[in-house]
């Protein structure tokens, strides 16, 4: 029976990893309001790194044509949206390429490289770089952040733990 109770409490946590290098914030200090304001859903941001865009969890994945916004749906109706920078949408693709083709919602593993991005180029062409993580469910109870503002993680680190209701 202990087993049975394992497996169900599993089931009802997810882990998400750090798809990023970068310091830890949060999602108050993003320069726009549709993610301070927690419309979409809660989370935290990274000031990135030079470097890539790697999954942060094993699930379906869907990147958008601009690269600049992936979105991850570990279970039906749970979605994790990488959203990189703010302005960035603006670029048209412009600082962003993409390391793998992907057929619509195919399947990734934690830690593949997916975005690659010139950070030098955004830093110079889009609003901000700060990039939000947010969950986005009516099913869930809580996030816990498993990483302090102010503090820096590097891709692959234990960075999010979501509970679902």
């Amino acid at each position: 029976m202990i087993r049975i109770k394992n497996i169900l409490k599993k089931n009802k946590e997810i882990l998400i990893y750090s798809p990023l290098k970068g310091e830890v914030i949060d999602l108050k200090e993003v320069p726009d309001s549709v993610f301070t304001s927690n419309i979409i859903g809660d989370g935290c941001a990274i000031i990135p790194e030079p470097g890539e865009i790697c999954a942060l969890l094993s699930s379906k994945v869907e990147i958008f044509k601009t690269n600049h916004l992936l979105i991850f749906e570990p279970k039906k109706g749970i979605y994790i949206v990488i959203h990189f920078g703010v302005g960035t949408s603006l670029l048209e693709g412009k600082g962003f390429e993409r390391i793998v083709e992907l057929s619509p919602k195919k399947m990734v593993e934690v830690g593949d490289r997916l975005i690659s991005y010139d950070l030098d180029y955004l830093k110079e062409n889009a609003k901000s770089i700060i990039t939000p993580i947010i969950v986005s469910d009516d099913n869930i109870d809580h996030i816990e952040l498993l990483v302090e503002f102010g503090k820096k993680v590097e891709i692959g680190d234990p960075l999010m733990k979501i509970f679902l209701k």
